[in-house]
């Protein structure tokens, strides 16, 4: 299992999309997902209800960190899994289909795409 403190800080990736991870305690942590530097979060379409990408709950299993992007339990969940690429440590991001997903494409969440590995920001 990967160590929780590897997953926190503040990320970017090629689309300038930001993950602001951090620590609630040894195995849960709390995510904050911004389209790019300064812009606000952005407005989440939930069962029924909208919700700001902000304090999405997380939570580090065997296969990385499993940040929740929808509804609690229900998904779509964005997976985490820490990768070193020349001695430096990215996150390899990917989407789980939900368990009410209508399998689109962009698995109801189409403000997390495109993905793409998310680099530490250097001021962290």
């Amino acid at each position: 299992m990967e160590n929780i403190e590897k997953f926190i800080g503040s990320w970017t990736n090629h689309s300038g999309h930001i993950l602001k991870i951090y620590k609630i305690n040894h195995i849960e942590v709390r995510v904050d997902f911004y389209p790019h530097l300064g812009c606000e979060p952005i407005n989440r379409e939930l069962l029924g209800r909208r919700a700001l990408s902000v304090n999405m709950k997380a939570i580090l299993q065997e296969q990385g960190l499993q940040i929740e992007l929808g509804e609690e339990g229900l998904g779509p969940t964005l997976e985490l899994a820490v990768t070193m690429i020349n001695n430096k440590d990215y996150l390899e991001p990917q989407v789980v289909m939900g368990l009410y997903d209508d399998y689109e494409d962009d698995f109801g969440v189409p403000w997390i795409l495109p993905l793409s590995y998310f680099e530490k920001l250097e001021n962290e």
